[in-house]
């Protein structure tokens, strides 16, 4: 049977090689054999695997599809950050400040990059899921945000039946968890506006825990920028305004099977 290292590029055969995934840890609990940790590309997407249903990928071919993948989606939400930037200057108005933590830190570097695109004072934290909830204090202090962002990647485990039990998610655990903290430092979700979650999300719990915005509703992939695009949004929507959450959604690249939310004062001071 092949085996696989961490780093390598792989694709899933039962799935007929729809996503591209890096193999990140590997366990010793599928039947006896090894396990592989798999994280998407380009989409927020965990899942785990069994050596014989993996296929090794040429990295610089999937590395060159993966950005292409980005890189499209980019091109399709900054077609108006020119026009927003001369406005911006025109009327000197501040954007809502974005704290954006991730786990991923390729996908952290391109939403932060199209933040600072559309003149957004923006921060972001690399942070493994299980150590969000521990530093989300300590960086909600340091920081003040307007538009809080947790992220990275998640999934419902293989052959899950019940999706509102929460042993069947890869990351919700934590998302949930880091909510709760962040809104019990800002209760208000006018002042603070929060986002959370990534791929197959158990979107309820992370509303029920205080989140303005999550995902995943119907369990789909969410694309690795449709945080971002929430955020600046929201960041640069006037407070005087209040968006509906289909507003916000219809900006997205998944749409509303990925993220969903609630009514939300906009944060440009």
């Amino acid at each position: 049977m092949t085996k696989f290292n961490v780093g390598d590029i792989v694709i899933r055969k039962s799935y007929g090689g729809d996503l591209l995934f890096k193999v990140v840890n590997i366990k010793h609990d599928c039947d006896g054999s090894d396990c592989y940790v798999l994280r998407g590309l380009s989409s927020r997407i965990e899942a785990d695997s069994s050596a014989d249903d993996l296929e090794r990928q040429d990295a610089g071919t999937a590395y060159s599809r993966a950005y292409s993948e980005l890189r499209m989606a980019k091109i399709t939400i900054e077609g108006t950050i020119p026009v927003f930037k001369n406005l911006l200057r025109r009327i000197r108005r501040r954007p809502g400040r974005i704290l954006h933590i991730d786990s991923a830190e390729d996908f952290m570097i391109q939403c932060m990059d199209f933040y600072r695109q559309s003149g957004i004072k923006c921060y972001g934290k690399l942070a493994s899921e299980s150590k969000q909830p521990s530093l989300i204090k300590h960086f909600l202090y340091n920081y003040k945000p307007d538009i809080l962002v947790i992220t990275g990647h998640d999934g419902l485990k293989k052959g899950a039946k019940n999706i509102y039990s929460l042993e069947n998610y890869a990351n919700s655990a934590y998302y949930i968890e880091s909510v709760k903290i962040a809104r019990s430092f800002q209760p208000n979700p006018d002042k603070l506006c929060i986002f959370a979650g990534a791929c197959q999300s158990y979107y309820e719990a992370i509303m029920d825990a205080g989140a303005n915005f999550a995902s995943s509703p119907k369990r789909v992939l969410i694309n690795a920028l449709d945080p971002a695009i929430v955020a600046q949004k929201i960041s640069i929507t006037d407070s005087s305004h209040i968006l509906t959450p289909r507003s916000v959604i219809s900006l997205t690249i998944t749409g509303s099977s990925g993220i969903g939310g609630k009514d939300t004062k906009g944060q440009m001071k």
